[in-house]
Parts: structure tokens; C-alpha cells; sequence
């Protein structure tokens, strides 16, 4: 509980020569050098259990199986994960508008098209994320790849639909040989692309480096910057997208402390910077964010699988270069957004799980058509693997 596993582990293995073979300290030790990374020790451990199957009780012999599972994935020369989320989502405002038609444009009342004003409404969303590796075998090297994705139909306003995919690739290089050891650095290219309505929206291509590191057991730190070029399409639904054109420098740290094995918490900060075709779109963002998971014990759907809970938090602060002469000729926008959310997870199944949602987003900004708030409620389904 105190996250000494190295302790746990010396005091066990003492046990055990008091109680030869016994099956729950076997598998106790298992779990203990599978967290340390020490997994071919853990599989010999798990293997032992299996072999006194009619021994120990099924939850136990089950527990030790997905055990296993998982140290041959990880032991392979090629490696995935993923996760995979569809539900319903209501949000009440899903134009991300005013909530007022009525605002005031370089000194001139002006009433806004009800498609740009705070209106509510359900939409169907699904979301994917995977990592792929693949070791080259030379001191710990590999290549690894990224996709995510993220689309919604909305419900009576197909303008709205939206679907976004991204891909990153490239090598990483294990620093063991350099005597750092649970440390990589990366370097890879990023493709992605979205669709808005029934048309593309924009494209992208770009590099990122990140640099990744584990200075002990409780602690793992993630820092990454990229280099983005943005194209957009401009159509008739979007005629001055073109104006969007430009690159976009991206910076993000992130430090993740495990309190023990059922409670982490994450922190982070970022900061980026847009050039845009149109001077007015050219802006600096900088914040940061907080999250924090904690594993529990639930109603016992399944026995081996925890319930899960998350809490996220943040905040954005946004400082365009130039006016944007359409809403004024003096004044720059300035948008602060603040942001909560909260997940649960509760396994119906190893891989399958209820997932309901919830969030909160905020956005203050001095430029009227650009203020809002949503709050929307997600339930649906996630598998797993």
C-alpha cells in the first residue's frame, strides 16, 4: 500500500521459505516483479500457481491467467493496446455559441443566425485510441505508432457531424545503454485529419519529439513538443477557411505520481503557439491540467476487475496578436476556458465495460461571439484490450 515493492517483495520471498509453494504468496510475489517490469520472474511465479490448479480457488486461478495474458503480450516482439468508446451523449449547447443572439459588433447591435446561438440536442459519439510497438531487438528499441480518433452524429443538425483520426510514428530509443535506466526518447511524424458536416475540414502534417521516463517505481514523466502545418478546406459552408493556413508549435510536460497501485494523480502544463494565413487567427496558448484516478472495489459484477474513477480539471488562457476587424478594430481577444470532468468505469465484463460521463467547459472571452458554456451527459459502452 505504501509502494515499496521492493520490500513487499523481500519480506514475501522470506515467507515462502517458511511456506514452500504456497500458492497465495506465489501469486502475491507474481503480481509484485509484474509491476517492477521483472517479467520473466513473474511468469515462472504465476506459472507455479497454475500447477496447483485444484488447489486454489477459482478466483485466484483466473486472476493469475489474465496475469499471464498479459506478460506474453508484453513479452512479444510485437505489442498492442487499445480502448474503444460509443454512447450518447446530451449537451446543452452543441454549437458551442452565445447564449444570446444579441451582441454588440464594433459598436453595432447585431442579432446572430440561431445555427451560431447555445441550442441543446443528443448526438451519438464514438472515440478510439491504440499503440502499437514493435521491438527492433536492439537494446530495447522499437517502433511504436499512435491512432486516435473521435466522431459524433449529432441528431437533427448533420452540419455538426464531425470526425477527427490522427496517426503518429516513429522510432524510440531505449537510454539504458547510456546508464539511464526506464528512459526513451522518441521521434516520430503526425498525419491527421477531420471532417465537418459532410465535407473535409482540414488536413495535417507534422514531427514530434518526446522524451520518456520512469525515475522510479511511483513516478513516470512524459515530455513532448511538436511542430504542426494545418491546410483547410474552404467550400461554401466554409468560404474563408484558407484564412485558418498556418503552422502551430506545441509544448507539454506531464508528471504522473502513483500513491499506491488503486490512486494516481497526473500534472501537466502546455503551451503553444498558432501562425495563421490571417494575422487575426495568430495567438499564444499556455496552461494546464490535473487528473486523478482511483481504483475501487465495486458491486462485484466482475471479481477481478476493478471500478474506476476519474477526475480531470483545467485551464486554457488565449492571447491573439491583432483585433479581428469583424468584431473590433481596437480591441484583442483574450479567451480564459476552464474545464471539469468526471468518468466512471464499471466492468461488465474483462474487457467490456459502462461508462457514464460527465463535463463541464467554460470559455470567458471579451469577444462576445466566442463566449459560452456546455455541459453535456455521456452514457455508453468501452471495450478494452
Amino acid at each position: 500500500k505504501l509502494g515499496d515493492l521492493e520490500g513487499a517483495i523481500s519480506t514475501l520471498e522470506r515467507m515462502l521459505l517458511f511456506a514452500p509453494g504456497l500458492p497465495i504468496l506465489q501469486a502475491e510475489l507474481g503480481v509484485l516483479y509484474y509491476k517492477l517490469g521483472n517479467f520473466d520472474t513473474a511468469e515462472g511465479y504465476f506459472k507455479n500457481v497454475l500447477k496447483q490448479k485444484g488447489n486454489i480457488p477459482d478466483e485466484l486461478y483466473a486472476n493469475v491467467e489474465k496475469y499471464i495474458e498479459a506478460i506474453e503480450k508484453r513479452l512479444k516482439r510485437f505489442r498492442w493496446s487499445g480502448k474503444t468508446f460509443v454512447g450518447l451523449r446530451w449537451q446543452d449547447n452543441i454549437t458551442l455559441g452565445p447564449s444570446s443572439a444579441n451582441v454588440v459588433l464594433n459598436g453595432l447591435a447585431v442579432t446572430l443566425p440561431s445555427t451560431s446561438v447555445k441550442k441543446s440536442g443528443f448526438s451519438l459519439v464514438s472515440s478510439s485510441r491504440a499503440h502499437f510497438e514493435y521491438d527492433l531487438h536492439t537494446q530495447g528499441d522499437r517502433l511504436e505508432l499512435d491512432y486516435v480518433d473521435f466522431g459524433t452524429i449529432q441528431f437533427g443538425n448533420s452540419s455538426l457531424n464531425t470526425q477527427l483520426s490522427e496517426v503518429t510514428f516513429g522510432p524510440s530509443f531505449n537510454l539504458g545503454r547510456f546508464e539511464l535506466d526506464d528512459t526513451f526518447v522518441g521521434i516520430y511524424g503526425i498525419a491527421n485529419g477531420a471532417f465537418l458536416g459532410k465535407s473535409v475540414f482540414f488536413g495535417t502534417l507534422g514531427v514530434g519529439a518526446r522524451l520518456v521516463t520512469r525515475p522510479s517505481t511511483d513516478i513516470s514523466i512524459i515530455i513532448k513538443g511538436e511542430f504542426r502545418n494545418r491546410w483547410y478546406h474552404q467550400n461554401r459552408f466554409h468560404p474563408v477557411s484558407k484564412m485558418r493556413n498556418g503552422q502551430e508549435y506545441r509544448g507539454i510536460g506531464k508528471v504522473r505520481y502513483s500513491f499506491n497501485p488503486d490512486f494516481n494523480v497526473e500534472v501537466g502544463i502546455q503551451v503553444s503557439r498558432k501562425d495563421r494565413r490571417a494575422a487575426f487567427y495568430d495567438y499564444w496558448e499556455h496552461g494546464g491540467f490535473v487528473n486523478a484516478k482511483w481504483r475501487f472495489d465495486g458491486f462485484k459484477i466482475v471479481e477481478v476487475v476493478p471500478w474506476s474513477f476519474k477526475a480531470s480539471a483545467g485551464f486554457l488562457r488565449r492571447g491573439f496578436d491583432t483585433p479581428n476587424a469583424l468584431i473590433s478594430t481596437t480591441t484583442k481577444r483574450r479567451d480564459n476556458e476552464y474545464w471539469v470532468r468526471g468518468i466512471l468505469e464499471v466492468p461488465v465484463t474483462h474487457r467490456w465495460a459502462v461508462v457514464p460521463k460527465v463535463e463541464y467547459r467554460r470559455v470567458n472571452s471579451n469577444y462576445a461571439t466566442s463566449d459560452y458554456n456546455s455541459f453535456s451527459v455521456m452514457l455508453g459502452v468501452q471495450m478494452s484490450d
